[in-house]
């Protein structure tokens, strides 16, 4: 073979160019160029490549590197060498070079290529001219042959494109076409930051990084954190005007941080920019200060021209970052100021507190820096400060003294005067009739017929504006006067919120009139009202309460006191305040005829109608906790007519339809587990939603609300089997929506992270891989402010962590850590509040879970704790149909445990099977339940065959209950598994009995295709399915035929199962006993080798290192040795050795279960092989005697075992078998 030589010389420059790249991207220092250069020269091979091996960059790196070199005159995949113009498709230009990529969608009309940019790990970038909007745009394809990464990177892209800043790159769209995922963003025309840097002044670096922290702070605004900010990927072009303007690259497409923290020390990307905390892998912890840190390492670089830390490696790199301090740069540039170097070496801290709290903080101080003010980052004293003034201001120095005793004298007027006073009257009246045109515009736009409000919002607002800055103009005696009158318009605008701030503000500002008070009661009232039907729709009487008491505490009990307050003042009637007083305290008979009391309402205004419904709808919930169903659903209806006149007079409102799609959700709720449809309540919602978005499509409110009816309605779906993804989807388009419009609504946020931990939940119920969303769910959880931080909170966190840790258990990973963390979060919860069940439901199937796990730390103190905590809540709620599901697994798990030490299951196994049965009595219609009673009636049919009994009726009952599941769910892919279950092991049972099991396994094959069909990412499903073809397997070698093409099928089915779950015990097991059936057919047919025993032996080994108390397996194992020992009886060799080693794996099963007649079998016949080597006679009678007595005493034991195992007729039987 021909091999084409390399020109030495050509390797010496292209190795420079790599140096050069490395020492640009900050991968090495000067001082390090010529050692690399020199082990470059030495092992022939790129300085890049080396830079790959030691893990200070990732493949997807070097591919935009090595892209990166080979294109001088590009700098970046995004930009090129000289600003063109706009350019069209066609354009006369220098033609691109053949060995270019092609435009992948060569006939769309949306975008026309220019030419090709360059690429990276992602894919390719073009420059495109669009004919829409006459302007070029880079066009990025993702790499056609990663879906899942098509995925993550739309879904962060349109992330990113929330993010609207001029110093962000913009991203204008983002979508599919023809298959392939792209986006359209801004296109810049420059170089990055790194290779400016050298060119740079230091008034330009500072310009540059505070614009880049104002962007950063933007996208920070919009919820997202950068997490891969360097000099790369912050884009330099030049303005008309001269100016150096800085682009923030590629936000909201960071790596995934815990991925890339591997223990090899590989990391994807470069690792000299992370945060401590960062380089620790704590992603779930990482907030905007981990940008903070990256900001001032990138800035750290430009200036000393190294990054903070360099190292040779990427795990020493990670070690250093997290335990060294950074070299002050002025060590290594003296002109760096000092108060630069502060600003930096602050950014640089290694406890995220000690930084700057926010990216626009750091701005704040570069900008301090440059106009020559004190910076924030030295702790210096008075005379650094006076120093700074001195020098900024020298000229205005005298001046200033002459001022400083009249401000002096003027901060000692600590008293209003009686013209003040007078003056402050004057203000709040003038303030107060501009606030009531304010309203009356406000309930006109409201008032009129459905309509975008914006527009009238829009304008309002711009009146406010006004008003508020006439009131800073006024003074300081116009501010309580003017703050009520803001929260005045705040509360017409439906800004409830805003509109305490501002009348709080009054009030603690002295303007504490019965007007102010009223319009305080109106803002806690209004959002004590919206929180009350979502606490009482609560299934859980005891974290209702706790909520209850939670929101009176903050909203009612003050609401009340103020409308006492009050006196009336600014109230509609006297008849609507009595309504409210009644309403808040809970006399709801007196509220509602308060509101019918002559002149109490005004037909012109919708408000009393809706506190009508709103007392309606309350009174409905608390009817039906009470078990008076008819009441509620009268009172549900008499709501409903409420808000319809209301919403019939406010027909543009978003509250009124708010309320209305609340009172459906909690219609829908109330019907979810009860016998009622879903559907109507559902559509009703939705139809009111959609009106509340007509009347304003920017109502966050209304948004949550659509979160959080998809959310329950996809929780249904999922619990029948159906599809959710649509649901989902929409749910997490409406959370994100407003979070985009109110990046700290805490609600959203909470609805946002629920969604995504039921994305994953749908996801691993699917087969996939569900650790993205649950990512995003536990980092928006901890977005939440620490008061948001209740009961619900823990809870739902442990829920996340659960979900996590099944995921693990399915996939072959190690779940302990998160089972840990939910177990964690659930004690929180009942630490915090001990009363509600479901906290301690959750706890006792987190301890449960924990100690199914093959090396839990304490598996039978956890199943007793689990039981404590199951037991507690079924003797406050004996109708808790979940902590009877999940008493009865941990019943079932210690009847396992008992089984597979020798004792008696039976006992355990049977409360296990009542509790199954008394959760069913109580909810027939969760799926979990039947198959779950059908899984352990499947073992007591297997208990049943050991014990020398019918297993049959047995399976018939478990069939009947797997039936029932499938009914419920026939979307769920687990009931057709477990049907097939069923007819798998009638076909070992008729297989042991000599019969043809051929009918049962065609109908367990058809089972597990039907289940695979739903569920194709089911490890369990497929090793089932090879179970299936190992019996067929059997009968075909028992009937003298070819068992080949039934072993192949099975071996097959087993690779699927064991790329999707590596380490799974049952399916080495079960590829061991295929294995065990081959070596047995090639030994019938004389072609067996030495080597057949091999494979099988290593799986069984492999299977019980990740199940050790599985004592089947290690009985297959003392099985596989009679096998092979027979074929070296058969061949004349020594059997002696392989039949001492499975009489040894036999005797470890037989300690832990003496009384298992199979083993003892097994045992019998392992004895009876030794007695034909060539021992001495006596030792071969001895054998003999004790083999007889054994296997006699077994099939007594167990009657059904006579066909398979009786003693053999001639030394061949173990051949022929």
């Amino acid at each position: 073979m021909l091999r084409r030589v390399s020109d030495p010389d050509s390797n010496l420059s292209g190795y420079e160019e790599d140096l050069h790249c490395a020492l640009v991207e900050g991968l090495i220092t000067r001082d390090q160029m010529e050692p690399l250069l020199a082990e470059a020269r030495r092992l022939g091979r790129g300085p890049l490549e080396l830079l790959r091996e030691r893990g200070l960059l990732s493949p997807d790196t070097l591919a935009a590197l090595k892209e990166q070199r080979t294109k001088p005159s590009e700098p970046g995949p995004y930009l090129e060498a000289e600003a063109p113009a706009t350019r069209r498709p066609g354009d006369s230009g220098a033609p691109a070079p053949s060995t270019e990529p092609v435009f992948p969608l060569p006939h769309w009309d949306r975008y026309q290529a220019v030419r090709f940019l360059g690429q990276g790990g992602m894919g390719q970038v073009f420059l495109a001219y669009d004919p829409r909007l006459r302007r070029n745009v880079a066009l990025k394809f993702v790499r056609d042959d990663a879906p899942e990464l098509a995925q993550r990177f739309l879904l962060e892209a349109r992330a990113q494109a929330r993010v609207r800043h001029e110093r962000v790159c913009e991203m204008y769209e983002v979508g599919e076409a023809q298959g392939r995922a792209f986006i359209a963003m801004q296109y810049v025309n420059g170089s990055h930051l790194g290779q400016l840097a050298r060119e740079l002044s230091l008034e330009q670096k500072l310009l540059l990084l505070r614009d880049v922290a104002e962007g950063v702070h933007a996208a920070h605004h919009a919820g997202l954190i950068h997490r891969d900010l360097k000099p790369s990927n912050i884009l330099v072009e030049r303005a008309e005007d001269g100016r150096l303007v800085p682009y923030v690259m590629d936000f909201g497409l960071a790596r995934d941080w815990h991925e890339e923290h591997t223990t090899t020390g590989a990391v994807l990307g470069t690792p000299h920019y992370m945060a401590p905390e960062q380089a620790r892998g704590e992603v779930g912890r990482l907030d905007r200060r981990v940008d903070v840190y990256s900001l001032g390492a990138t800035l750290y670089q430009v200036l000393t021209g190294v990054p903070p830390f360099t190292a040779g490696n990427a795990l020493e790199l990670l070690g250093r970052i997290q335990t060294e301090e950074p070299r002050p740069p002025r060590q290594l540039d003296a002109d760096i100021p000092e108060d630069v170097e502060a600003i930096v070496l602050k950014c640089l801290e290694k406890e995220r507190s000690a930084r700057y709290d926010s990216a626009r903080a750091l701005a704040e101080d570069l900008e301090r820096f440059l106009s020559g003010e004190p910076v924030r980052a030295r702790r210096a004293g008075p005379g650094y400060r006076l120093r700074k003034k001195l020098k900024k201001h020298r000229l205005v120095v005298g001046l200033g003294s002459l001022a400083l005793g009249g401000v002096l004298l003027a901060l000692g007027q600590a008293a209003l005067t009686r013209g003040e006073v007078l003056q402050r009257e004057r203000l709040a009246q003038r303030f107060t009739e501009r606030v009531e045109r304010l309203e009356a515009q406000a309930r006109y736009s409201l008032l009129s017929p459905l309509h975008d409000t914006r527009a009238d919002r829009s304008a309002l607002r711009e009146d406010m504006r006004a008003l508020e800055q006439e009131i800073h103009q006024a003074g300081g005696s116009a501010e309580a006067p003017g703050h009520y009158a803001l929260g005045r318009a705040l509360l017409a605008l439906g800004d409830t919120e805003g509109a305490l701030t501002r009348l709080e503000s009054a009030w603690t500002g002295g303007y504490q009139e019965g007007r102010v008070a009223y319009a305080l009661a109106l803002a806690l009232g209004r959002l004590y009202q919206e929180r009350l039907p979502e606490v009482e729709s609560l299934k859980d009487a005891a974290q209702r309460e706790e909520r209850r008491r939670e929101i009176e505490q903050r909203y009612r009990d003050p609401a009340l006191a103020y409308l006492k307050r009050s006196e009336g003042a600014g109230a509609p009637s006297a008849g609507h305040v009595a309504a409210l007083r009644a309403f808040y305290e809970g006399r709801h008979e007196e509220a509602l005829a308060a509101l019918e009391a002559p002149g109490a309402v005004s037909p012109w205004l919708h408000e009393g109608p809706l506190l009508r419904g709103d007392i309606l709808h309350l009174r409905a919930l608390q009817r039906r906790h009470q078990g008076e169903r008819a009441g509620a659903q009268a009172d549900l209806e008499a709501a409903r007519a409420a808000y319809t006149t209301a919403a019939a007079i406010g027909e543009s409102d978003p509250a009124v339809y708010r309320a209305q799609a609340t009172l459906h959700l909690s219609a829908l709720l109330l019907e979810l587990y009860g016998p009622g449809e879903v559907q109507p309540h559902e559509a009703r919602a939705r139809e009111a939603l959609a009106h509340a978005l007509a009347a304003d499509p920017e109502d966050v409110q209304a948004l949550r609300l659509r979160a959080r009816l998809m959310r329950r309605m996809a929780e249904f779906r999922l619990q029948q089997g159906g599809e959710a993804r649509p649901l989902l989807d929409e749910g997490l388009a409406a959370a994100r929506a407003a979070l985009a419009l109110v990046p700290g609504y805490g609600r959203a946020r909470s609805e946002f992270a629920l969604l995504r931990r039921l994305e994953a939940r749908f996801q691993q119920e699917r087969g996939e891989d569900p650790r993205d969303s649950l990512r995003q769910a536990v980092e928006s959880f901890e977005q939440l402010a620490p008061a948001e931080r209740d009961y619900a909170y823990q809870v739902d966190l442990g829920n996340v962590f659960k979900v996590w840790a099944d995921y693990e258990d399915q996939s072959g990973g190690d779940s302990l850590h998160h089972r840990d963390q939910a177990i964690e979060a659930y004690l929180a919860a009942t630490a915090r509040d001990a009363r509600p069940l479901e906290g301690w439901v959750n706890l006792g199937t987190a301890y449960f879970k924990r100690a199914t796990h093959p090396r839990a730390p304490d598996a039978d103190g956890d199943l007793e704790r689990a039981r404590e905590a199951l037991e507690r809540v079924r003797s406050i709620d004996a109708s808790n149909f979940v902590s009877c599901y999940y008493g009865a697994q941990v019943h079932e798990w210690r009847a396992r445990r008992q089984h597979n030490r020798g004792g008696d299951a039976l006992p355990e196994l049977t409360r296990a099977l009542a509790l199954y049965r008394q959760g069913l009595a109580i909810n027939a219609r969760l799926p979990q339940l039947p198959n779950a009673l059908g899984g352990a009636l499947l073992w007591r049919a297997e208990l049943a065959w050991d014990e020398g009994k019918d297993p049959f009726p047995l399976l018939d009952e478990a069939q009947a209950a797997f039936e029932q599941a499938r009914a419920v769910a026939p979307q769920q892919g687990f009931a057709y598994n477990n049907l097939g279950e069923v007819h798998a092991g009638r076909a070992l049972y008729h297989l042991r009995r000599g019969e043809d099991p051929t009918p049962h396994l065609q109908a367990a094959l058809e089972g597990y295709a039907q289940a695979l069909a739903h569920m194709p990412k089911q490890a369990q499903f497929q090793v089932n399915t090879a179970k299936a073809h190992h019996t067929q397997a059997l009968w075909l070698l028992e009937q003298g035929r070819d068992p080949s093409p039934a072993i192949q099928q099975a071996s097959d089915a087993l690779q699927r199962a064991l790329e999707l779950h590596p380490g799974m015990g049952y399916a080495l097991y079960t590829q061991g006993r295929v294995g065990t059936v081959r070596a047995r057919g090639l030994t019938r047919r004389g072609q067996a080798r030495g080597t057949d025993f091999e494979p099988p032996a290593r799986a069984l080994q492999h299977a019980l290192e990740a199940d050790p108390e599985w004592q089947e397996y290690r009985l297959a194992a003392g099985e596989l040795r009679r096998d092979q020992a027979a074929w070296l009886e058969h061949t004349g060799a020594d059997p002696t050795p392989v039949l001492r080693e499975g009489v040894e794996q036999v005797n470890q099963v037989l300690a832990a279960r003496p009384h298992w007649a199979r083993a003892h079998a097994v045992h019998a016949h392992l004895l009876l092989a030794l007695a034909r080597t060539p021992a001495s006679e006596r030792q071969r009678e001895v054998w003999r005697d004790e083999a007889r007595a054994e296997l006699d005493s077994a099939l007594a034991h167990n009657p059904n075992l006579a066909r398979e195992w009786a003693a053999p007729s001639d030394p061949s039987y173990a051949v022929r078998r």
